[in-house]
């Protein structure tokens, strides 16, 4: 089996409060987006699992790799040893904000889930809210992934509710030449109080109301980001914005024909990665 899993953007991030378990309370709206990372499962003879990664930009532990520990909570909580190769092939960049691991994790669970169901007729192996509960626990963002569409996200990031007739929009991302880590990122940021948050319902409310709580201290510690956020707008965004906790950025055009000539004079640019994509009403993983 082949999946294609999505990255994500913020239009709307709020960071509320520390919570007593640590994490930050969150408002956020959140989109799937057409930049995708790929995995390949392929059963093997009962050689557990074996996992190898392609084009990341990061070494870490492979058991730390989010898709090995995705297995590692399917195998706990179902019982089965999963005897697959899982080749994972990178195009998200990461640390930028852009959830790339979230979804690799997320569209793991998916897979090995409908791998393993008992007979064809079933959706998948577990329930439902096992699915949600392991989702929870690898990561905030991993939850949103299982079924990604654009919704409002709340809670420390496990509560998910549909937005329904979000605007289309049509971006440019560029990734400069640094990661950000999420957890620093919330330590060097203060939280708002705020509850009441907009309602976008058109690219007009959207341009009025785009908002990133990181920007307040991201924007200070690393200068390239109010530059590549100029660049956009220089370039025609009608709306430029760091992603989630950095350190890509995007920007929001009207149409596609303005979105693909601003894509060709800004990837002549050097020093960044540079992607054309577009926000997702849905996404299904097979």
């Amino acid at each position: 089996m082949i999946i294609q899993t999505p990255a994500k953007i913020n239009p709307l991030l709020y960071i509320l409060n520390k919570r007593k378990d640590a994490f930050h309370e969150v408002y956020m709206h959140m989109l799937p987006v057409s930049l995708f990372d790929r995995i390949t499962f392929c059963k093997n003879d009962g050689q557990g699992l074996n996992f190898r990664i392609l084009g990341a930009d990061f070494s870490e532990p492979t058991e730390d790799n989010l898709v090995v520990r995705a297995v590692r909570s399917f195998e706990q909580v179902s019982g089965i040893t999963v005897n697959f190769d899982i080749l994972l092939e990178k195009n998200i960049p990461s640390g930028a904000g852009l959830g790339g691991g979230s979804g690799n994790a997320a569209g793991t669970i998916q897979a090995l889930n409908y791998l393993f169901r008992k007979s064809p007729e079933k959706v998948g192996l577990l329930a439902e809210k096992n699915i949600q509960s392991i989702a929870a626990e690898l990561g905030s963002d991993v939850p949103f992934f299982l079924n990604p569409i654009p919704a409002e996200i709340s809670g420390r990031g496990e509560k998910t509710k549909p937005l329904n007739s979000y605007p289309k929009l049509f971006l440019i991302v560029i990734k400069p030449q640094l990661s950000i880590s999420t957890k620093e990122a919330y330590q060097k940021c203060n939280p708002e109080n705020q509850n009441k948050f907009p309602k976008i319902h058109s690219l007009t409310d959207l341009k009025n109301h785009l908002h990133n709580q990181f920007e307040s201290s991201l924007l200070t510690q690393f200068p390239v980001l109010s530059e590549l956020k100029s660049r956009l707008l220089n370039y025609g965004a009608f709306g430029a914005l760091v992603s989630g906790s950095g350190s890509a950025v995007f920007g929001i055009y009207k149409d596609n024909i303005q979105q693909l000539q601003a894509f060709k004079d800004l990837s002549c640019l050097a020093n960044n990665e540079t992607f054309i994509c577009e926000s997702l009403d849905s996404y299904q993983y097979f």
